[in-house]
């Protein structure tokens, strides 16, 4: 049994709870990180747009942080955490496997989950030839054409933002009935729409074939879409008694109106990319060192400022 207070454990190994484990480590925190490895972004297999790690793997970034927060006081555990909440002035965190932890303060980076629409074979081919990031996966299909799938959460937007690697998009309704301003966006992107139903989604030489409920089909190089996410906070929620982090955030460095809970990555304030993930990460480890040293040496800092409404 680990009977060590930590300073911090972290909940999640993606770029937001391994860079706040940088800077804690190099603060001279004891640092806990448990990750149950089954990251959002996994099934992407690469990320993009963090600078010297533009293309690398998924599995190979987090190798490569983890050794180097060997230099720092940084303990991992790959493991599920079951429940996290406060007692006092201490956090307790029960995983899966490893028995229970103690520490002074929790960093939540445990992401959220993409909810795939339930069409057949659109899991199959999820980070293969149907992607939601143009950010992250547009340059590689670009110049091709695009299918932007509608049919569930609207994706307008999505599609006029695609027209810049891409001239020939087609938007797929699913049988969903457009509202005008929907419409109009996409009139006005030059995209055309497809409103036939759609009964299945297949690999193809070129991307991905679309069939449809008719007996049809049509190939793109690539199909995009918007999904829904579900927050990753089913451990925190006899504590956190809100639906997720983002309604308890109280300020951009990740503190929350619940004490000693903080937040960084996807559940946050941030947008949904890697280089912001750290970005979070790295403010929340700051916020973190600094409140410890407040509570170590009343008077010693300047408050933090007043908590801001959520948004």
């Amino acid at each position: 049994m680990d009977t060590q207070l930590y300073d911090t454990v972290i909940v999640g190994g993606g770029p937001g709870g391994l860079n706040g484990a940088l800077y804690l480590g190099r603060s001279r925190r004891r640092v806990l990180l448990i990750d149950s490895g089954d990251a959002r972004n996994m099934a992407a297999g690469v990320m993009h747009n963090v600078l010297t790690n533009d293309g690398a793997t998924i599995a190979d970034f987090r190798a490569r942080s983890r050794a180097e927060l060997a230099a720092y006081d940084v303990t991992f555990r790959d493991d599920e955490v079951m429940s996290a909440g406060c007692d006092g002035d201490r956090v307790v965190v029960t995983t899966k496997e490893s028995g229970t932890f103690h520490a002074r303060t929790l960093l939540y980076a445990a992401g959220v989950r993409s909810v795939l629409p339930t069409v057949p074979g659109l899991a199959d081919l999820w980070g293969r030839a149907v992607f939601e990031c143009p950010y992250c996966h547009a340059w590689e299909v670009r110049a091709r054409s695009f299918a932007v799938y509608g049919g569930t959460v609207p994706s307008e937007c999505l599609a006029a933002t695609l027209t810049v690697w891409s001239e020939d998009i087609t938007y797929l309704s699913d049988r969903r009935a457009l509202p005008r301003d929907e419409r109009d966006r996409l009139v006005a992107a030059g995209v055309p729409v497809v409103a036939d139903g759609i009964s299945e989604f297949k690999p193809h030489p070129e991307g991905v074939e679309v069939l449809f409920e008719d007996g049809r089909s049509a190939a793109f190089g690539a199909l995009f879409l918007h999904l829904d996410i579900e927050p990753r906070v089913d451990p925190l929620r006899p504590w956190l008694q809100a639906p997720d982090l983002e309604s308890v955030q109280t300020d951009e460095r990740g503190r929350t109106s619940l004490p000693r809970l903080y937040v960084a990555g996807d559940l946050g304030r941030n947008m949904q990319q890697a280089a912001m993930a750290a970005a979070s990460g790295g403010l929340a480890g700051m916020a973190i060192n600094a409140d410890l040293i407040r509570e170590d040496r009343p008077g010693s800092l300047p408050e933090p400022p007043p908590p801001q409404p959520a948004r």
